[in-house]
Parts: C-alpha cells; sequence; structure tokens
C-alpha cells in the first residue's frame, strides 16, 4: 500500500498470547480485505513499551476504496462481537475504541465518529 491509509485499525492484544495475536489479525485481515477495499496491510509491530510489557496491538492500514468507511467500520463491528476483542478505529488522528458495549451504545458512539468523517457530508 503505497499512499496514506484512509483508515487504522488497531487490536488490543494485550492479553493473548503472540500466536493468538496473530491469528485474531490474520483473521480480521481476511474479513476486512474480502470488502471491495482498495487495499488492507499490516503495519510492523513497534517496540513493546516497558510498563505495556510484549506485544499490545497489531495494526492494520485500510484503504477504503468503494466499499466505503460506513462498510469498513460495520465489519469490524460485527468482528469485535464476534471475537470479544477491543479494537481502535483512527480516521486523520481521530480515534475510537469499539469494544462489547450494548449495540446501542455502540451505535450513538459509531454514529458521531462517522459522521465527523463521512466524506460526502450529512445523511
Amino acid at each position: 500500500m503505497s499512499d496514506e491509509p484512509d483508515l487504522l485499525v488497531t487490536l488490543d492484544a494485550a492479553d493473548l498470547e503472540p500466536g493468538e495475536a496473530g491469528e485474531s489479525v490474520r483473521r480480521l485481515w481476511r474479513e476486512l480485505d474480502a470488502l471491495d477495499v482498495d487495499g488492507v496491510e499490516q503495519l510492523p509491530v513497534p517496540p513493546p513499551e516497558p510498563a505495556k510489557g510484549p506485544g499490545t496491538a497489531l495494526t492494520l492500514a485500510v484503504k477504503i476504496g468503494a466499499a466505503g468507511l460506513k462498510t469498513v467500520v460495520a465489519k469490524v463491528r460485527d468482528w469485535v462481537s464476534r471475537n470479544d476483542r477491543t479494537i481502535e478505529l483512527t480516521v486523520r488522528g481521530d480515534t475510537i475504541r469499539i469494544t462489547k458495549a450494548t449495540p446501542e451504545q455502540q451505535q450513538r458512539l459509531l454514529d458521531a465518529w462517522l459522521a465527523r468523517h463521512d466524506r460526502r457530508g450529512p445523511g
């Protein structure tokens, strides 16, 4: 992926074994890549911060393409609910954390976040 990604998808892997973390991010990568996106790439893992321990986060860079931000976010939200994981989504420095909140709570938070990044304007 040569251009800057439209979206960073970061999996909180602090409580996972290294092999389990890698498999989780590969499953998420496959699901995102199956959408009509221009590309999904795993970013290099930064060295761990001493206070956080090894392997605390894995990040995928996504070029949105025709799928659109809302479609990609819906897929990530579905993945989070099925895998009981925490994901951070970042667009142009604006980050939202998706966890196992109630569907209504997640939707309100995501609607507000998406509205800030919808290229087509409201609606």
